[in-house]
């Protein structure tokens, strides 16, 4: 059978002065075509469907939308994990219910993780979500003085189904996590912070399939283990990406990514204030623009931006391209401090400097998640 690996759809994300809800629409509209032209058996989604456990009822609606195509109308089981953005409780709400239709939610971690058998048993998906240490140790309390970091806890999680998984099946694992050797994009908001801890791909041995999900750029992290990438650009590291699926046949366990078409993209243009002007190709896209001839003041931004409407970072002459977290490259990004992120980041979208009472809670927040870790 055929079976389609995707993640990181991040429902209800914002940019500049919009959503992005018209690009995951064509998305998924690409994707149903996919599942009906290649008559695909099973769709896998590796986690961080919302992009927080906060999003609107827009977001909600438009998964619920995609489960019912998928699994109603299409009559494909549709596995889903938690990711570090969803809130674990809410995605997975009415699990059990929604497993008979084909909807198959997991949102907390399991000691003893059940799979969802497919093709009449000789497939076995294990669907593990996003998890900190802390939980596994909770879990696992004869191994907890074993768990010393995420690595650890990772290794304890996937030897607990190695134990005990049939290993004349096919043996598919779907997985939110950052694995060492990754590479990222701008997108990957949470995983740049602080550098958050990498996981050895010592623990994906012995499985036929890792469908990764967390990382927003397509790439594959070793023979049997692959991310799908995110399925809209979401920053500007991204442009020029092609996003799609993963396409595994259980027949032999190969995998090919598939490109879907997008409906919006990221682009960087340069020139005079009246050669943008007349770049037509660039309206419909999310756009960042440097003019050359003039300072991009508030009218500046105004003209341009009736001329574009999704335009998102504007550069003049005069300003330095340095003080926009979106002109970082990701090796910059990895020397900043959280600290220095959130600045810019309110900076660039806000125009202002964090407060004293913001930085606080920030703090707070970060102390939060490091214990987690």
């Amino acid at each position: 059978m055929k079976i389609l690996h995707t993640s990181d759809w991040h429902f209800g994300m914002r940019w500049l002065t919009g959503n992005y809800q018209d690009c995951q629409e064509r998305f998924l509209e690409g994707l149903y075509e996919l599942i009906r032209r290649e008559q695909v058996g099973a769709v896998l989604c590796a986690g961080d469907v919302y992009d927080s456990g906060t999003v609107g009822a827009d977001a909600i609606a438009l998964f619920d939308k995609a489960a019912q195509t998928i699994c109603g109308e299409l009559g494909v089981p549709f596995v889903v994990i938690a990711g570090n953005h969803d809130q674990p409780e809410r995605l997975a709400a009415h699990r059990g219910l929604l497993s008979g239709a084909g909807l198959h939610i997991s949102g907390r971690l399991e000691r003893d993780i059940q799979p969802v058998l497919l093709d009449g048993g000789a497939v076995a998906v294990y669907p593990v979500p996003f998890f900190n240490r802390y939980e596994v140790q909770a879990l696992f309390p004869e191994r907890r003085d074993d768990i010393h970091n995420l690595q650890d806890a990772h290794m304890v999680v996937f030897d607990h189904i190695r134990q005990t998984m049939d290993r004349t099946r096919r043996n598919i694992v779907v997985s939110h996590a950052y694995m060492v050797g990754a590479a990222l994009s701008e997108s990957d908001r949470s995983t740049m912070k602080g550098n958050a801890p990498a996981v050895s791909r010592d623990v994906l041995r012995d499985f036929d399939y890792v469908a990764l999900g967390h990382i927003h750029k397509p790439q594959e992290v070793g023979a049997n283990a692959c991310y799908s990438g995110s399925p809209v650009q979401y920053s500007f590291s991204e442009e020029g990406q092609a996003k799609g699926v993963v396409e595994i046949d259980t027949a032999d366990m190969s995998h090919v990514f598939v490109p879907l078409p997008m409906r919006r993209e990221k682009k960087t243009a340069e020139g005079t204030f009246a050669e943008l002007l007349a770049r037509g190709d660039l309206k419909d896209h999310y756009l960042r623009l440097r003019v050359t001839d003039r300072y991009a003041g508030l009218e500046t931004q105004a003209e341009l931006r009736e001329q574009f409407p999704y335009l998102e970072v504007t550069q003049g002459m005069g300003t330095k391209e340095s003080d926009g977290l979106s002109t970082l490259t990701v090796e910059e990004l990895e020397t900043l401090s959280d600290e220095d992120i959130l600045q810019k980041f309110i900076a660039e979208r806000f125009e202002s400097e964090p407060t004293e009472e913001q930085l606080a809670l920030f703090r707070e927040a970060m102390a939060r998640e490091e214990e987690a870790q």
